[in-house]
């Protein structure tokens, strides 16, 4: 009775431990590489004006970083930035850093009640939390600005557990949230519900609401990605990197399935030519099955849901999407977890299921040390490399004078600024990303590093308007102008 009694009590300790690890983690990532001004125009720059604007009962443009005035849902159909705006008046340009980190957070923490539903082995959910906040996905993720397909993918868990427990109401309300993040969720979330039917195919009752679930997330997507946006003037900021396979998602859908030996060659080759770009793929795959694939395998359900996430990313005409950098691998880490746990904690001596789940958490450790040190894939190392110098250091330029030049600018003033400034400066009615429209903007002031005046588009200098500027402070390497 008492050992019962110890298998069920959970270890609190441990768990705060892991957490407050993840969170130290996460902020000397992300709230670091911000402070330093490693963070840029695309995504956090966007986002954070996006924010702005809808605080102030306005819809944003695409006009910071391109020559056109659509709306900024036509790009990406995401509904959080409408829901988080009003905390830009709390933590200013921080704020969907800060969100994000708090929103791995409870993802990690809906793993930990999820695949406690399923054990009374208090160590399969702590290291089922830990694995998740230290894979490669999540880390690589938190290296690049804030990305809303990051929080959309911790809603994950918790749908899961509201279903689990037969709480539909808040299950359904997941699935709202979940399909609002961005406009590729709801057919993520379609096979999510697919695959989960074979988990529940003896319950009626949860079966029916999977089946309402599946319903109503593809009809978000065709309303969605067929309608709203191309009415709002886009087809969504994604669709381009898949338009070698068709011209609407009808022809792309119709190609794959008419062409399944040559859709099942793309998603393992190097369709760009580059010898230098080959093995990306198979870096991913490779450090996917490390974290957690390679027993997924073992719950094909969990693996089907896979099915969407490695389409988009390997289909893809940008060899970004490929590997395991940035945030285009986020999405598969609480699915690999999850059917990892769900596999391990089937093994019956308790010693067999720690020591697998011990093997996976050093699998997963080594492989997420391994991308951000020497992988073929792009990484934009010093924006990860906690554990060295340059992770604290801007090399190009200095960041007090930088600040300096920034409190010099009128909050009201239009500005147009290196890309590495404009999250910074992004809460303000007017602000544009100087290399993608500087040829066609006037705004009140430029503020830029001083190589960024050689650049040249079509032979013609990019800042097109110098004359019609004054200098107002430099330090040979960062200059602030002012239109005179």
């Amino acid at each position: 009775m008492k050992e019962q009694t110890l298998v069920k009590r959970p270890n609190t300790v441990t768990l705060a431990a892991v957490f407050t690890v993840a969170g130290v983690l996460y902020c000397l990532i992300s709230l670091v590489n911000h402070y330093l001004f490693k963070t840029y125009t695309l995504d956090l720059g966007l986002y954070t004006h996006a924010m702005y604007d809808y605080a102030h009962l306005r819809i944003d443009d695409c006009s910071m970083f391109k020559d056109a005035r659509q709306s900024i849902l036509s790009d990406h159909f995401d509904l959080y930035l409408m829901l988080l705006s009003p905390l830009v008046y709390v933590f200013g340009t921080y704020t969907l850093l800060i969100v994000q980190i708090i929103g791995i957070l409870l993802g990690g923490w809906g793993i930990y009640k999820l695949i406690g539903l399923y054990t009374d082995d208090r160590w399969m959910p702590i290291l089922a939390t830990t694995i998740f906040f230290f894979s490669f996905g999540i880390i690589q993720a938190l290296g690049y600005d804030y990305h809303s397909n990051v929080l959309t993918a911790m809603l994950l868990p918790w749908f899961l557990y509201y279903l689990k427990k037969q709480r539909f109401a808040l299950a359904s309300l997941f699935v709202v949230l979940f399909v609002i993040g961005k406009e590729n969720m709801s057919l993520w979330l379609f096979f999510i519900a697919i695959g989960l039917m074979w988990d529940y195919r003896k319950d009626r009752k949860t079966l029916w609401h999977l089946a309402a679930y599946a319903l109503f997330s593809i009809a978000y997507f065709i309303l969605i990605n067929m309608v709203v946006m191309p009415k709002l003037g886009g087809s969504g900021g994604g669709f381009a990197r898949y338009s070698y396979l068709g011209n609407s998602y009808g022809e792309i859908a119709k190609y794959l399935l008419s062409h399944p030996w040559e859709a099942i060659k793309i998603l393992f080759t190097n369709t760009l030519g580059k010898p230098h770009y080959d093995g990306i793929k198979a870096e991913f795959y490779i450090c996917a099955l490390a974290t957690g694939m390679i027993l997924t395998l073992l719950k094909p359900n969990y693996f089907f849901m896979l099915l969407p996430l490695i389409g988009q990313k390997m289909l893809a005409s940008d060899r970004m999407f490929w590997g395991v950098s940035l945030q285009y691998s986020v999405e598969f880490m609480p699915v690999l977890v999850i059917s990892s746990f769900l596999v391990i904690i089937k093994i019956k001596k308790q010693w067999s299921r720690l020591v697998l789940a011990c093997a996976l958490l050093l699998s997963t450790i080594l492989t997420t040390f391994y991308t951000i040190g020497v992988p073929k894939s792009y990484i934009m190392v010093d924006q990860l490399c906690i554990y060295q110098g340059r992770h604290y250091q801007q090399k190009d330029f200095d960041i007090d004078y930088a600040r300096q030049l920034m409190e010099m600018i009128p909050e009201d003033a239009s500005v147009c600024a290196g890309r590495m400034f404009v999250p910074h400066l992004a809460l303000r009615p007017e602000i544009y990303d100087y290399y993608a429209v500087a040829p066609h903007v006037r705004a009140d002031y430029v503020l830029i590093p001083d190589e960024y005046l050689e650049m040249t588009r079509g032979g013609k200098p990019l800042f097109y308007y110098r004359d019609e500027y004054e200098t107002v402070a430099t330090d040979g390497s960062l200059t602030l102008f002012r239109r005179k």
